[in-house]
């Protein structure tokens, strides 16, 4: 094991833990808005991603190219960052998911590399647009944006008509209307509902006008 003493343990240990921070501080966002790429999800993507740089400086030396493997990493996370887009009628969910995984991946690699001026700087940046300029595109860039609702109802009672005829309440746009049946629980049906963009206060008192309708067990908004 001779040939990998060109790097001390502990600056690797030390490139691994910074890579770790950088994904944990990014999936900390993602895991309170409850996104399936969450807290350990993004960790391990950023760890991934700087154990492979490492892996690749000792593969290459002077003789091979450090950038074959690094290149690998990224086609490798876009196919990964793919998994975590959805697609609920007329609106998609997941590409910001998708982007943070890509985007922590990249942190990790110059974590591998020891550049820590970029991963601080790819992690304050990351999560500013994360959580800061949400208000932001919500807002200003896209006031037409459509809010996506996931509405648990139970089976028996479910009513089509009286959950368009709320969401459409106060010419309320609803863009679309799936449902959608739970593999391990056969008496209770998903609506998953996108609605014209809607003010926060607006979209509150949508919620509750859904929660009051016979045989609705759960909304929840994004």
């Amino acid at each position: 094991m001779g040939e990998f003493g060109f790097m001390a343990w502990e600056v690797m240990v030390a490139r691994l833990l910074m890579a770790a921070a950088a994904g944990a501080i990014v999936g900390v966002e993602r895991e309170r808005r409850d996104h399936a790429a969450g807290f350990r999800t993004l960790l391990l993507v950023s760890v991934g991603a700087c154990l492979f740089t490492l892996v690749s400086i000792v593969v290459a030396g002077e003789v091979y190219d450090p950038g074959r493997i690094a290149a690998g990493i990224i086609t490798g996370i876009g196919f990964l960052g793919a998994g975590a887009i959805i697609r609920h009628g007329g609106s998609v969910q997941g590409l910001t998911t998708a982007a943070s995984i890509w985007a922590v991946s990249a942190v990790g690699m110059a974590a591998g590399l020891g550049w820590w001026q970029a991963v601080i700087a790819g992690t304050v940046l990351m999560f500013l647009a994360l959580t800061l300029l949400k208000w932001v595109e919500r807002r200003i860039l896209r006031p037409s944006h459509p809010v996506a609702l996931h509405i648990e109802v139970d089976a028996a009672r479910l009513s089509l008509s009286a959950l368009r005829e709320a969401c459409a309440a106060g010419d309320r746009e609803v863009v679309s209307l799936e449902i959608s049946h739970p593999a391990d629980d056969a008496e209770t049906c998903v609506v998953s509902a996108a609605i014209g963009y809607l003010p926060p206060k607006r979209a509150d008192a949508l919620i509750e006008a859904l929660s009051r309708i016979a045989g609705v067990r759960s909304v929840r908004m994004g």
